[in-house]
């Protein structure tokens, strides 16, 4: 072991990382929960796929390393972490090992992000998130540190109320516009427009056929949500729908864990970035679960993992440091 990585095992650094289908973020902090920096890299999922270990290496090397780099710390080789965190789309399997290659510290766990997004969302409080992204996941914990995970299994076996899941609903009403089987409501248009086809056929084809990835259908979600918002009724009714699925899972969540009395129930994920999903969730949720409060989520997934960075070490995460790193979260974001 060098002398230099020797000289810092010591320094209390904590480096939280959301890894994702799209990019990663690393956030690095003191134990007092001062934001130092923050570094990005590309997408960090599916690492059994062909290409994807060298794919996650580089956003990992890419996002930490940069963290560092920004802080003034020596480079990954040299620094030993005092605890780090990463949350990975799609879990631990096939990463753990990858990233332990990369990246050292006193303590280490790489695991889900569903639990990033829910310790960023309620500030580590127990309470419940909904991730609704290009896939869709329900994950809770309560005081005792009992967990439950509800759906997440894939855009062929569920993911309900996701982006994915609104864009594949919104492409088969189209499908069934065109064969006369229901009203015309100008989804084949809609999507014909979105994609730079002339037949619903060339946009199933290009899936099918590998040229249109998962990430690609499910940009089409956001213009299904426009459409929506302008009037389309059709549209209305799959996000109202959408919206009740991810609204029985949390009720299923919320009787797993046994929750009394009020708990936050947090929406994550560009669906939640539309106001007709808000809308119908909060409406749904507060008929169908009592004691369910709608919050908005305090910190993302990233300041999420650093929390948990901080719970794996012993560090007590009370008011004082949830209030230094929101202060410099928002002034690192503001920088970005």
């Amino acid at each position: 072991m060098s002398k230099s990585v020797i000289e810092h095992r010591n320094q209390k650094i904590f480096v939280g990382v959301d890894g994702g289908q799209s990019h990663t973020e690393a956030v690095l902090a003191d134990e007092n929960g001062n934001v130092l920096s923050r570094g990005f890299g590309g997408a960090s999922n599916h690492a059994e796929h062909p290409g994807g270990r060298e794919r996650l290496r580089n956003a990992i090397l890419n996002s930490v390393g940069e963290a560092l780099k920004n802080a003034g710390l020596p480079p990954l080789g040299e620094f030993v972490f005092a605890s780090a965190h990463f949350g990975m789309t799609g879990g631990a399997d096939f990463k753990e090992e990858i990233i332990g290659e990369i990246v050292k510290a006193g303590h280490f766990v790489v695991g889900h992000d569903a639990p990033t997004a829910l310790f960023g969302s309620t500030a580590g409080a127990p309470g419940i998130v909904v991730i609704a992204g290009t896939g869709s996941v329900i994950y809770g914990e309560d005081e005792s540190g009992k967990t439950t995970r509800i759906g997440g299994l894939g855009y062929l076996f569920s993911d309900e109320g996701s982006g994915f899941w609104l864009a594949l609903q919104t492409i088969r009403l189209a499908i069934k516009e065109q064969d006369g089987l229901i009203e015309p409501s100008g989804l084949q248009e809609l999507a014909l427009e979105f994609f730079g086809r002339r037949q619903i056929r060339e946009i199933t084809d290009d899936f099918y056929y590998a040229k249109m990835s998962r990430d690609d259908l499910a940009s089409f979600a956001r213009r299904a949500h426009e459409a929506a918002a302008a009037g389309n009724e059709v549209i209305r009714e799959q996000i109202n729908y959408g919206a009740h699925v991810l609204v029985k899972s949390v009720l299923s969540a919320s009787k797993r864990l046994n929750f009394q009395g009020d708990f936050p129930v947090a929406g994550v994920g560009g669906m939640f970035r539309a106001p007709l999903m808000q809308k119908y969730f909060s409406e749904s949720l507060q008929k169908e679960v009592s004691g369910a409060i709608f919050t908005q989520p305090r910190f993302n997934p990233a300041i999420g993992a650093v929390l948990l960075a901080y719970r794996q070490a012993g560090i007590e995460i009370n008011e004082n440091l949830l209030k230094n790193l929101e202060k410099d979260s928002k002034k690192n974001e503001q920088d970005i």
